[in-house]
């Protein structure tokens, strides 16, 4: 099962304003990463699975995986 940024953050029982805090930054800021209009750095990746504890080959952190998970779950 693959999750979106949002799903993953559900998965791990927060608030998009309690993840923005843990990863240190603004809740706006945040949403940009889990709309897929901006990229997570890699140290904020670790930190955002390690908050999760959603498996990191199961979340989709880019939107191009996105995009290839539903166009292979259509195709299907």
């Amino acid at each position: 099962m693959r999750y979106t940024l949002e799903q993953a953050r559900i998965l791990g029982g927060l608030t998009q304003v309690q993840m923005a805090e843990r990863l240190g930054m603004s809740e706006k800021t945040y949403i940009q990463y889990e709309k897929y209009r901006k990229v997570f750095r890699m140290d904020d990746a670790f930190r955002f699975i390690r908050i999760t504890k959603v498996p990191a080959n199961s979340i989709i952190f880019f939107e191009g995986q996105l995009q290839n998970i539903c166009s292979q779950e259509v195709l299907a």
